[in-house]
């Protein structure tokens, strides 16, 4: 695949004359780092744990040239090395080309249903995360199925311009055959989205995932359909989010059932409160309800620091009440090469 990504960009600087492109070159990251507490109260034993773990730490490299128009780009991405299984490493490595026909782009790359949950989730990546409701040191809350997490290989995706404030998006994730055991079908995504600013900043999407191998990051194994109802308000002063997700796995007798709200609020210049409650029914193993609450405070520009908190009750099985409890550290960059 990384082939093929870097023969794209080759093809995008043959396009057009070498004294005409004048490329800009970016780079990007975070340093994150969390300190956690996690208690798991079940009716069969007990769990304390301490833990220092990474929150997601990254850099990132993007190089873009403009020409006739056109802007062709290409991005990759690496994350700080985690103990956690399933965590990876590169985590983005994609290239395309953007106009007033929209954006195509083929590579490694979060697919739009995952970045839909994302974006309306203030606890993404801190160390109360955990979509099961166990510990996690990234990826995304409670309430938000596993689809919201991971990076996707093969995706070759479209998005529109926006009309009127509507926009488009459809992509195919096409098995390359290093999936052993997933079969050689390829998933499929469609999604549609409204935006206006002038309505409290409305973000509303509908994104639907047609899954039938293991193509998608965090996909259940097997044949499954997925789809995401997701829509944000804000203001300066306030945000507030909502998802709800409904993932119907063939090899289960009824569908899996996520909801997600969220909100914060701007208490000072640099202080800002956040709460979230996540309710998943039908799931193999991580039925219930959770909640969060949080504190974000802007130590200066580019660093912030946060204390959050957790609790969710599963109801499946062996009942079992967990709380997490956390603190961390986040420093960003963006500077022009």
């Amino acid at each position: 695949m990384k082939r093929i990504i870097l023969a794209t960009g080759l093809v995008f600087a043959a396009a057009s004359p070498a004294h005409a492109l004048s490329p800009d070159v970016r780079l990007s990251g975070t340093f994150g780092l969390g300190l956690s507490w996690f208690h798991d109260d079940s009716t069969l034993s007990q769990v304390d744990d301490w833990d220092v773990e990474n929150n997601a730490s990254n850099f990132r490299i993007e190089a873009a040239a403009n020409e006739l128009g056109l802007r062709a780009f290409m991005v990759y991405e690496r994350g700080a090395s985690n103990d956690q299984q399933g965590v990876e490493d590169v985590r983005q490595f994609f290239g395309g080309v953007s106009g007033h026909y929209g954006t195509a782009l083929f590579g490694r790359k979060a697919t739009d249903y995952r970045m839909a949950g994302e974006r309306l989730d203030p606890f993404y990546n801190t160390s109360i995360a955990g979509f099961n409701g166990q510990f996690a040191s990234e990826g995304a809350s409670y309430g938000l199925s596993n689809l919201t997490n991971g990076f996707t290989s093969n995706t070759l995706a479209y998005r529109s311009p926006a009309f009127a404030g509507f926009s488009g998006n459809g992509a195919v994730f096409v098995n390359d055959n290093n999936n052993q055991g997933s079969g050689d079908k390829a998933d499929y995504a469609l999604g549609a989205g409204y935006a206006n600013s002038n309505w409290l900043g409305l973000d509303a999407n509908l994104q639907v995932l047609d899954l039938n191998g293991n193509v998608v990051a965090g996909a259940p194994a097997g044949q499954s359909n997925a789809a995401r109802l997701s829509a944000t308000l804000g203001e300066k002063l306030w945000a507030a989010g909502v998802s709800l997700e409904y993932v119907d796995v063939a090899v289960e007798a009824d569908p899996r059932q996520y909801a997600y709200v969220s909100g914060s609020y701007q208490v000072m210049q640099d202080l800002r409160l956040a709460a979230s409650y996540g309710h998943v029914s039908n799931s193999p193993s991580f039925d219930g309800d959770g909640e969060s609450l949080g504190v974000f405070y802007d130590v200066m520009h580019n660093l912030s620091v946060y204390a959050a908190a957790r609790h969710v009750t599963l109801k499946n099985g062996n009942k079992d009440d967990q709380t997490t409890v956390a603190t961390g550290v986040k420093f960003v960059f963006d500077v022009d090469l």
